[in-house]
Parts: structure tokens; sequence; C-alpha cells
């Protein structure tokens, strides 16, 4: 645990910094030279209301028009469950919720993207749980979106239904109301991925999602995309456009130094945050993340 602190203070201290893939650093979170063509995002929510099809949406609408299907979190996926062996990975999520939070108030992010080097990494772990982080805290809000539309897992690890969701709305199938899941002990909120299309890189790349989190995105503290592995499919290359910030999780003896310096190059000019070495074993009752110029957690 205090690698992980000393690892993120340095690095809020730093700032962002040139990147240089060639050239990993044992920090926290790695700047990348800035967001290209950065968005304007407020570091807070609106809480109030914000314009949506020509008029205001308040959050208590969003909530009375939304789908409440009752979750059944799957407590194996789940690091805040009352689970013994969960006490020391819940706490780096915390960490890594907090240190998220300090470094926005140097850069303006909101829209956060987690994807992998390759499949079977643990990137769905680490949005879920990141997300979950965010929602238990006091008057914060997550919104997840499951963008994997390939190989969609939040839908299961969270006991949800997987549709309508996001490919449903990007097919023009369903509105925003209808693909938005809430949780009513959390703030957490989720777009499953939705029913399988044949076609998912045209339609992320079609406009509709990025409109989609431009409307809905304001009312959330966080936006949490699990996007495909990387050098998989072009999906996740397509959705980091829109994205304030990138995380990229790998696994330790899966993915060789090689291609993560493949990974990360695909990111040059946008804003990549850290990479989360999933899978080293530190801990024999959690295992554990360790960091490859990046974040620093626990668990699988």
């Amino acid at each position: 645990m205090s690698r992980i602190h000393e690892a993120l203070k340095r690095a809020e201290e730093a700032g962002p910094s040139a990147w240089r893939p060639s050239e990993p650093t044992p920090l926290g979170i790695v700047g990348a030279g800035g967001v290209a063509g950065a968005h304007r995002i407020l570091s807070s929510p609106i809480r109030a209301e914000m314009p949506m099809a020509g008029r205001c949406l308040g959050l208590e609408e969003l909530r009375h028009r939304c789908i409440k299907p009752g979750w059944k979190l799957n407590p194996d996926y789940d690091v805040f469950s009352t689970k013994q062996s969960s006490a020391l990975c819940a706490e780096q999520f915390r960490t890594l919720r907090s240190r998220l939070d300090r470094l926005r108030k140097k850069s303006a992010i909101r829209t956060l993207l987690v994807t992998s080097t390759l499949p079977g990494e643990g990137k769905t772990f680490v949005a879920l749980n990141l997300a979950l982080a965010i929602a238990r805290q006091h008057e914060k809000r997550a919104l997840l979106i499951d963008a994997d539309l390939r190989a969609s897992r939040l839908h299961v690890r969270l006991g949800a239904p997987s549709a309508p969701g996001l490919s449903d709305y990007l097919s023009g199938h369903a509105d925003e109301f209808s693909i938005l899941q809430a949780d009513p002990k959390v703030e957490l909120f989720l777009v499953p991925a939705g029913r399988p299309a044949p076609n998912p890189s045209e339609l992320l790349a079609n406009g509709m999602l990025k409109g989609f989190i431009d409307k809905i995105g304001p009312i959330f503290d966080w936006v949490i995309v699990d996007a495909p592995p990387v050098l998989a499919v072009a999906d996740a290359r397509i959705i980091a456009e829109f994205c304030d910030g990138i995380m990229v999780v790998v696994r330790a003896g899966q993915a060789g130094r090689d291609l993560v310096k493949t990974t990360l190059q695909e990111f040059r000019g946008n804003n990549l945050l850290g990479v989360v070495l999933n899978g080293s074993d530190q801990d024999a009752s959690c295992a554990s993340y360790s960091y490859y110029a990046g974040f620093e957690l626990d668990r699988k």
C-alpha cells in the first residue's frame, strides 16, 4: 500500500508530462502530454438540471424514467462485499478513486475509458469496482457504460439485464432512458452492452455514443467506459477520441513488454492516465496489482 500512495503522490505533484512509451517509469499516474483537442468538461457534475432534446432534464426525472431492474451483484467480483479477503482490495480502489479525484483538479477529467492490451486481463473488474468505489461516496454518482459490444460482461457481474442497451441505442432502436439502469442502493447507473450487433466498430463511430455522453455525462461525477481490448479490435481507439482519460489494464505474465508498448502507442495524442498491472502475487489472499508506469491495486 505504501508504494501505491508514494507513486500516485509523485504523479500528482509532477502533473502532466511528456509521455514516451520507450521510457516506462514506476509512477502512479503517467501524464500523456495532455488531451488532443481537449474536451471542455466541468470538474463537478451539474446537480440540478441539464439541457437535453431542447429542454432541461433533472436528476430526479432521470431516476424516474430510467430502468430499475433490481441487480444481483456477484460477490466474487465485488471487492466491497462482506468477504474479509476483499478488505485490502476495497481500500486500494478507494485510494485509486481518491487519487483520480485529486488528479482532475489539475486536468478536466470526467469520462474515463478502461481497456486492456489483450482479452482476459481484468479490465471489466477494474471498471466495475472503480465505479462502485465512486458510487459509495457521499453525494457522488457514477455511470458505468459497457462499450464492449463483442464480449460484454458487466451485466453478468452486476446481475443486470443485458438489453436494451448501448447497441440498441446506437442503432436507433432505443432511447436514452430505456437503456439506463439504476441501483436503488448506491448512486450507480449502468448502460449495458445491449443485443449482439454485426457491426460494433461502425456503431461506436457513428457519433451517437459521443452525443449520449455529452448529454448524460454532466449529471455524473464520473463516467466509466469499459471498452474492448486494444490489440483485438479498433473499438477502444474509436471511443478514446471522446473520453477525457484512459486507463489500460495489463495482466502479469500475459502481455509482454512489447505488446504493452504497442498498446500505449495507440493512445498517443490521448490523455493516458496510467497502466494497471493485474495478477502479480504480492498478496496470497488477494491477487494483487503492481504497476508498470501506472496504478497499483489489489485483486484479480
